[in-house]
């Protein structure tokens, strides 16, 4: 552990499960989803996610192909790849149902 200027701590991992790896299939994909609020769980299907893979999601306000920075909080809490799709849970934190668009990206070692 070490300290910031600021006095922040910042935390170093304690064991690494891999060696840093150069990875060549890497995918990404923009999806948009219906209005929803609260935590929601959603999934995303594609042959080419599988139990290996390391997804990151992203995610906003919007609709469509449109993303956007409004008032509202959206959180991505767990991200889980399986054969042919990820799941993953999103806390929208707004009293009414929002748009949410999700940027993909994940790659197979």
């Amino acid at each position: 552990m070490a300290n910031t200027p600021s006095g922040d701590r910042v935390f170093e991992p304690t064991t690494e499960s891999s060696a840093v790896t150069q990875m060549a299939d890497a995918y990404h994909v923009r999806a948009s989803y219906a209005p929803n609020r609260g935590k929601v769980r959603y999934r995303y299907p594609s042959s080419l996610i599988n139990p290996q893979s390391r997804v990151f999601i992203s995610v906003s306000e919007g609709q469509g192909a449109t993303k956007f920075v409004g008032a509202a909080s959206m959180t991505v809490e767990n991200v889980a790849a399986g054969n042919g799709e990820v799941q993953f849970r999103v806390f929208i934190d707004w009293p009414s149902n929002l748009g949410m668009v999700a940027d993909f990206f994940w790659v197979n070692p």
